[in-house]
Formats: structure tokens, sequence, C-alpha cells
């Protein structure tokens, strides 16, 4: 206990050497709490971005339809659609896996519509629960005109790129048109149709990119084009973190494998290997930026310790000369260090948490195109506990190891050294 006493004496004593550290140690601690927590949810924004549009995650589909490099559309035969049994216990499964926060049936394909003058149009189509898909499709909302509801007859939605954008633009919200679209034999059926909602992105930067589609309700679309049974041509799904991809879908594949050998379960790394390949470059670049932070926080920390202590050898020369031990010596200033880490570690994470709680009630958004690549429009940082505990602990074992080494060597010098060290 009187060590212990001494050693808050001392830190008092040397107090501008204890504010120096404990303000590079506050620096240091805050700075890589708000990376450390940024640069994952920045990450994890990004993962998610491209695929909660229109995309998904994966999907599951027969294993004889060629995805790849397909963006989300596809061509496939009547034959190989889901039908309404399997798509049960597919979602039943889904549900299971914690790793999976949503999931939807739907029919992809293709159709023609007839514009003004009679223009004919291909378009693409995606079929699916307009009264649910903004919870799973959470980039996805209603820019123009009003939301289709559930069981609504003849009705359907257009992409931003359908009915706004300049150069490739086909219809107009609120118009009707005479669309054919296929039926489950693969015939096509015409029905008029209005154009009752636009749909646009909440988030992803849709001047430069996006997707054309138009979206039909899946139970209007089945009784317009004279489903019998409630089949689809994929379940695609969504991922609370998208770089967590091919853990679940391993897992989700050996399903498959066991129980329907005539599916697949398609990565959207395989689909849109593009945005793939974007977000694990990106994710491998952000954790090389927080490794290097993280590296160059611990050394400054380590060297002014260090330096802290060598400074003081002539001290701890006195203090063997008067008596204490080797054991006393290390004790003393390991102590020491600790207890000035300790300290400026405590503040630099409350007030990295707090910044972070700032942000978080504040959100952090950019309409700059680069930015808006990377994080979306906007998102609101979080707390991660493992990232937390990782800082934490590394921290304690930075404010053992920084002061200890310098301590042992001060304390085995003869006293004649330490006497003599400046």
């Amino acid at each position: 206990m009187e060590q212990l006493k001494l050693c808050f004496k001392n830190m008092w004593r040397n107090s501008w050497r204890t504010r120096i550290i404990i303000l590079i140690v506050v620096f240091g601690t805050c700075l890589t709490f708000i990376f450390e927590n940024l640069i994952e949810d920045i990450s994890h924004a990004q993962s998610d971005m491209f695929s909660r549009s229109v995309l998904g995650h994966f999907r599951i589909l027969n294993a004889n339809i060629n995805v790849k490099n397909s963006f989300g559309y596809y061509f496939y035969k009547p034959e190989e659609m889901l039908k309404p049994e399997e798509i049960t216990e597919l979602k039943k499964y889904l549900s299971g896996i914690k790793e999976v926060n949503g999931y939807e049936e739907r029919i992809i394909f293709y159709g023609l519509l007839y514009g003004d003058e009679d223009t004919e149009e291909g378009f693409q189509g995606t079929a699916m629960d307009m009264d649910n898909f903004n919870r799973n499709f959470t980039d996805l909302y209603y820019a123009k005109g009003t939301p289709i509801k559930s069981g609504e007859e003849s009705v359907c939605a257009a992409s931003f790129y359908e009915y706004e954008w300049k150069d490739s633009k086909i219809v107009d919200v609120g118009k009707e048109y005479v669309f054919l679209i296929p039926n489950y034999h693969g015939e096509y059926v015409d029905r008029f149709i209005t154009v009752k909602g636009g749909i646009d992105y909440r988030s992803m930067p849709k001047e430069n990119m996006g997707f054309g589609s138009m979206f039909f309700d899946l139970d209007t679309f089945r009784n317009m084009t004279g489903y019998e049974e409630a089949m689809a041509s994929e379940l695609v799904g969504f991922l609370k973190d998208a770089r967590q991809e091919a853990k679940i879908l391993k897992k989700v594949g050996a399903f498959l494998k066991e129980k329907y050998p005539h599916l697949q379960v398609v990565s959207w790394r395989v689909y849109a290997p593009i945005f793939g390949e974007v977000v694990v470059g990106f994710d491998i670049l952000m954790k090389v930026v927080e490794g290097i932070l993280l590296i160059i926080c611990i050394l400054l920390v380590v060297k002014l310790t260090t330096f802290s202590i060598i400074e003081r050898y002539k001290e701890i020369g006195t203090m063997r000369a008067i008596g204490f031990s080797q054991g006393n010596i290390i004790f003393q200033f390991t102590t020491e260090g600790f207890l000035t880490i300790a300290i400026g570690s405590i503040i630099g994470f409350l007030l990295g948490a707090l910044i972070i709680y700032t942000l978080h009630n504040t959100g952090i958004r950019s309409d700059v195109s680069f930015l808006a690549y990377v994080i979306g429009r906007g998102f609101k940082p979080t707390f991660y506990p493992e990232k937390i505990t990782f800082i934490v602990i590394t921290f304690f074992i930075v404010s053992i190891a920084a002061p200890l080494l310098p301590s042992i060597r001060g304390g085995r010098l003869s006293i004649l050294k330490t006497l003599e060290k400046r």
C-alpha cells in the first residue's frame, strides 16, 4: 500500500510527464475507438448497400439456371420454377439462420410494353410481395405516385431508370400501357397495366448507376397471368452482414444438397461480381487502414512511455542506493506507467464513445459521388461490442507492457550505471 501511495506521489511530482503521456494516450485511444467502430460501420454499410437495392445477397433457384454475371435477371424454363412446398420449406429453414435477416419469393421475367405511338419496349420484370418489400429491400422506396397494395389488379411500379432516366425513359408514372407478360407456361398474355408508382433508391448514387425493372405485386402477377399454384422462380435472401456470405452460403448449400439436390444457392458475388470485388477490395483496404492506425497509436504510447522511464534512470539509481530492490523498482515504475496509461485510456474511450453516440444520433450523410459509392447517401455509426472488447484488451496489454520492459531494463542496471544515465 505504501508503494502504491508512492506511485501516485511520483505521478504528481512528474506531472508534466504524466500529463503528456495521458494526453497522447487519450488522443490515441479516442482515435482508435472511433475508427475501429467507424471503419466497421463503413465496411458494413458499403458491403450492404448494393445488394439491398434489388439484388439480394443470395438466391436459391433451380441448379440448371445460369445466373453468372446476370445482375439478378436470367432465363429459365417453366418446369424449373420452385414449387409451393419447396418455397415453404426453404423459408422455414432460412428463418432459423440468425445471420439471415430477410427473404422474398419472387418471379423474375422479361416482357414487352407498348408506349407512346405504339413503340415497343422490352423490360425486365420483378414480381414480389409489394406490401413487405420495404422491410427486406430497405434501399427502395416510392419516390413518385402511390404504393401498390397487395392484390391490387392491373398496376405496377417502375424503377428510377424506367420512369425518369433521360436517355432510356420508357414509361410515365400514372399512365396506362399494354403489357405482354409471361404466364406459367412461358406464353405471353396482354394486359392493360397502369404504372401507379415510381421506385427510387434511398442511398445508392442513382445518377451514375442503378437497375431498371418493372415491379409487380406477386399475388397480383400470378392472378393476372393465370398461375394455378403459388410458384416462384427464386427465393432471394439478405444477410445481416454481406461479408459473411461464404460461411452462410456453405451452410445453405449443404442443406440443399441433402434435401433439394436440384436446387442451388448463388452468392451475389457470382451474379454481380463487380459489386463483390468492390466490397471485398474495400473491406481489405479498411482493414489495412485500421491496422496501420492501431499500430501507430500503440507505438506512440509505447515510445513515449519508454522515453519517460529512461529519462528517470538517475532516479532509479538513487532509489537503488537507498535500498529499493529490483522488484520494487519494476513494480514502482510499471504501476506508475500502468495507471497513467489506464487513466488516459478510460478518458479516450469515454470521449470516443461520446463522439460515436453523437454521430449515431445525428447521422453521417454525404451526396458526394465517391462517398455515395462507399456508404450510400448516409448511415448512422453504432457500437460493436467485439471491436470495443478488442480495443480494451489491446490497450490493457499495452498499459502493462509499455512501462514493464523499460522498468525491467532499468531495474537490472547497476547503481553506478543508472546514476550515469541522462
